[in-house]
């Protein structure tokens, strides 16, 4: 009978914690129950759906011409893209090449630039060399659209940044014009 004199000692002295201990037990036990015969087939219903749909738009995607590649295969389609667009740049070398190109085009359109201001920066997180330029010309309105038409129509890289139109005496305009464009540094470009 040590047991049961045990026991009898033991709910006596601490009926009190011995209640709360069987109340957060049958609380625990509720819990279980609850999120076993519940939540859990509740969560696996949305994952399969979760997974189903995922798979419906990769789906989508295939017929509409896209991919779902993984993160590996589209970093390195993107560097092949780079080096794709890194080649079409030409190399600072060329630089003397875009001036005798503006001015020629610029003669073919009648008209003359006298002075073309240029600043290079080195871009140094991608290895180019963006030059912009800005010059004026002054002529007739067709030939200044002839010029721009011709600009547009080289095959550089050429940006158009600003251009600005203003008229002078006897019906000529003057243009001013800012580009950009862009040159490999000649370093290594991986």
């Amino acid at each position: 009978m040590r047991v049961h004199e045990f026991a009898i000692k033991l709910w006596q002295s601490h009926h009190k914690g011995l209640i709360a201990v069987a109340i957060l037990l049958i609380v625990n036990l509720a819990l279980y129950l609850g999120l076993e015969q519940a939540l859990l087939p509740k969560a696996t219903v949305l994952e399969k759906t979760y997974i189903q749909k995922q798979a419906d738009v990769r789906q989508m995607m295939r017929n509409r011409g896209g991919n779902a590649n993984t993160p590996e295969q589209r970093y390195a389609l993107a560097s092949l893209e780079l080096k794709s667009f890194r080649e079409y740049v030409p190399d600072y070398q060329n630089f003397t090449g875009l001036i005798e190109e503006l001015l020629v085009l610029s003669n073919k359109a009648g008209l003359n630039i006298s002075q073309i201001n240029y600043k290079p920066e080195t871009l140094k997180e991608i290895k180019l060399l963006q030059y912009s330029f800005s010059f004026q010309v002054t002529g007739s309105y067709e030939s200044i659209k002839k010029f721009i038409h011709a600009l547009e129509q080289s095959d550089r890289l050429l940006v158009i940044n600003q251009i600005g139109l203003n008229g002078v005496e006897g019906g000529a305009v003057t243009l001013s014009l800012s580009l950009e464009t862009f040159f490999r540094t000649g370093q290594n470009s991986s």
